[in-house]
């Protein structure tokens, strides 16, 4: 299936790009635990070496090669040609000392029980967190007050339905299963939760290969996707007042981008380009590394309730 193929490629075919040095600070550090797909994907190893000061993503080190052997091709482990906005947040727009452990992999949906895509789900990257972080181990000291944990979850959940499926029926059933999943983290001590909705991927260049009906039916199920991601935060958040959240508009950055390239420096809103920087496109399915570090910048002043940016 080609949305299948795009997907998994892109989950382990990126470029390099030389990263900013972490910078030094006095205050103690802030943890920053993420979930989602390939839009924040670094490929870390939960068994290789942890973040730490001077190697705030632990592995694999930041903006450096990566072999991966099965392909026997080179990588940074992000699909973007180099550093994602969790990278650029971490070592670029931080105010503090962050550390970050990001189990984000390529291709993922919510759940695969609902939606199966064929590679580890964010339910079982939040099963991984429990299992190997959630109790606050010395390789993640975490505690309520010092620690983030984000989502940016729902592009491969929308893709792999929006032909097929009835939005209003479906995603209703995924809401409930991506909420259990934060009450599960809250349960274990997590107060600072960052959401980031499903930007405008209808505009991509993949699927308007497809044609404007397809594009028009995608975006329509992403509208439905990103109005009760909305709903199940609010209802979140009513039932737990002491946590803070975030929930960043994804889909309003991007599009204001789309809608402007040349604002941005970009020649115009399809253009692909594999370094990542040219075009807002590194594939048909990705934004490249700029468009991540433009993003991370705009992120970083709806992040000041959590006091690390």
């Amino acid at each position: 299936m080609k949305f299948q193929s795009i997907c998994m490629a892109a989950s382990l075919v990126a470029a390099g790009a030389v990263a900013s040095p972490v910078k030094a600070h006095d205050r103690p550090p802030t943890y920053l635990f993420t979930f989602g797909d390939s839009y924040s994907m670094t490929s870390f190893d939960i068994s290789g070496e942890q973040p730490a000061p001077g190697d705030a993503m632990g592995n694999p080190a930041l903006g450096l090669y990566r072999q991966y052997s099965d392909l026997h091709i080179l990588g940074t482990g992000t699909t973007g040609g180099g550093i994602n906005w969790i990278g650029d947040l971490t070592t670029a727009e931080n105010e503090t000392l962050i550390l970050t452990y990001n189990l984000a992999v390529g291709g993922a949906t919510i759940d695969n029980q609902i939606l199966n895509a064929g590679v580890e789900d964010m339910t079982t990257q939040v099963a991984t967190f429990l299992s190997t972080y959630g109790d606050k181990p010395g390789i993640a000291p975490w505690a309520s007050d010092n620690t983030v944990f984000g989502f940016w979850i729902g592009i491969n959940d929308v893709g792999w339905a929006y032909s097929s499926q009835n939005a209003t029926t479906l995603v209703p059933v995924l809401m409930a299963q991506y909420k259990s999943l934060v009450e599960q983290i809250y349960a274990k001590g997590g107060r600072n939760f960052l959401f980031l909705n499903v930007p405008p991927t209808s505009r991509s260049p993949y699927i308007l290969e497809s044609g404007l009906a397809a594009s028009r039916q995608h975006a329509a199920w992403l509208t439905v996707f990103n109005e009760y991601l909305k709903l199940m935060i609010l209802g979140f958040q009513d039932e737990h007042p002491e946590v803070k959240t975030v929930l960043y508009n994804s889909w309003n950055f991007m599009t204001q981008i789309l809608d402007n390239p040349t604002k941005y420096h970009y020649p115009n809103s399809t253009c692909i380009d594999t370094d990542g920087t040219t075009c807002i496109w590194w594939n048909s399915y990705h934004p490249g590394l700029r468009y991540h570090a433009l993003q991370a910048a705009d992120m970083k002043g709806h992040l000041e309730p959590f006091g690390a940016w």
